[in-house]
């Protein structure tokens, strides 16, 4: 009667998590309303001032992240200076991999955008500029947004000019979409980093701020190449700290060379933790708890190391039979591991086992973790927590609460309501 109890308190537990987290968000920005006021513009270069946001349709009601980063050059000399690094390997990325940074997917172009532009060829590989990041800059394709700019003749809504990513689909990587104004004089950029949530089975934007800092880092190095600064220009809202990068690329100046520094997000799981076996009492549910954080977080090594070695795939079609060894594999691992273990046993091993995959994971990436999610995280955890007990205690009505409860857990992500 007790055990029944304390699984009707993690039932509450679980429910109360998945309602706090749906509530605390954390990943969606709320989109902006009203006409393009006069006090939103901002002066970069030339003769148009621009709108610091990206929008999902041609007006401020579509308000997404803020421009963080302008380069007074225009898009073609950016784009090269990003991409033209002849050691690289660089891959298209196809429309099978488009994300927006609210993780919604977009795999149809809407057939009416046809502002939007192709990623410029980069057909001149000599170019003085070509040598000068660091980064592992690859085109990328994602979904429609758009920036405003303002000029003599009035206003004009321009589609994204080109997009690279640097880092991997199913990993986590910074994502650039570059706007260049219509005299060509200046290029502003948006970049945020992203990673792949295996909950929400897309992408999850932690950040802006530190994308635009590494953006800096690759060209701050080079001052005879480029010239680099820090403006506040009090931006407001879109996830912006109110400060923009400004990079202006020196054209005429000989290359520098490639740089020996090159920063790589590709998966290199370094340490592959192994806890010591006891062989006690509990040596069954600390094998299990081991197995639990070993699956979890060989899942995205796995399906990056895939991604890498089979680039023609698309993302989601790796993504998806992987899912699924998170959404029954788990649990099922867990049934079975569990059923000859003390209950109090097993429910620590299973909730420490995978809330170590979560934070392995996520320490993995790098990225900060929006709060939203965390609650998400430790709802689900209790649970998983709830099936080892009723499989351990052999209490059918536990086993079921536990397995409603991680069904819900799944669900609510996928719903897009957390």
């Amino acid at each position: 009667m007790q055990r029944k109890t304390v699984a009707a308190a993690l039932l509450v537990v679980v429910g109360a998590g998945l309602v706090v987290s749906g509530l605390l968000g954390g990943t969606v920005q709320q989109p902006g309303a009203g006409e393009v006021p006069e006090a939103s513009l901002i002066e970069v270069e030339g003769d148009y001032e621009l709108w610091p946001y990206t929008s999902r349709s041609r007006s401020v009601y579509g308000q997404t992240l803020a421009i963080n980063v302008a380069f007074q050059n225009d898009a073609e000399t950016v784009e090269r200076a990003l991409t033209a690094d002849p050691e690289a390997d660089w891959q298209e990325t196809d429309e099978t991999e488009a994300t927006d940074e609210d993780g919604r997917t977009s795999l149809v172009e809407d057939e009416n955008e046809t502002e939007r532009t192709e990623p410029i060829e980069s057909e001149n590989a000599s170019a003085p500029v070509r040598d000068i990041v660091e980064g592992n800059w690859e085109n990328a394709s994602g979904s429609n947004r758009y920036s405003y700019f303002r000029g003599p003749d009035g206003g004009v809504w321009k589609a994204v000019t080109f997009e690279v990513h640097d880092g991997t689909y199913l990993g986590t990587r910074d994502h650039i979409r570059a706007y260049e104004s219509p005299d060509g004089e200046y290029t502003a950029v948006q970049v945020h980093e992203e990673y792949y949530d295996w909950f929400r089975l897309r992408h999850t934007v932690p950040a802006i701020d530190e994308p635009a800092t590494r953006l800096e880092d690759e060209f701050i190095d080079n001052p005879t190449v480029a010239e680099v600064s820090r403006e506040y220009r009090g931006i407001e809202g879109g996830r912006s700290d109110g400060w923009l990068s400004v990079i202006e690329l020196a054209l005429l100046l000989p290359a520098v060379g490639a740089l020996l520094r090159r920063r790589t997000r590709e998966a290199a799981w370094e340490t592959a933790s192994r806890l010591r076996r006891e062989g006690r009492r509990h040596g069954d549910a600390m094998v299990l708890g081991v197995a639990v954080a070993g699956v979890f977080v060989s899942i995205r090594h796995l399906g990056v190391a895939i991604e890498t070695a089979y680039p023609e795939l698309a993302p989601k079609a790796i993504a998806a039979p992987l899912y699924l060894v998170i959404a029954v594999g788990l649990p099922a691992l867990v049934v079975r591991g569990s059923r000859r273990s003390d209950p109090t046993a097993a429910f620590l091993a299973v909730v420490l086992g995978l809330g170590t995959g979560f934070v392995l994971d996520f320490a993995a990436l790098g990225v900060a973790v929006p709060p939203g999610l965390i609650v998400h995280r430790v709802a689900v955890l209790a649970g998983i927590g709830l099936i080892a007990v009723g499989r351990a205690e052999g209490d059918r009505s536990i086993l079921v609460a536990g397995a409603l409860a991680w069904i819900v857990g799944l669900a609510l992500p996928l719903a897009d309501v957390i």
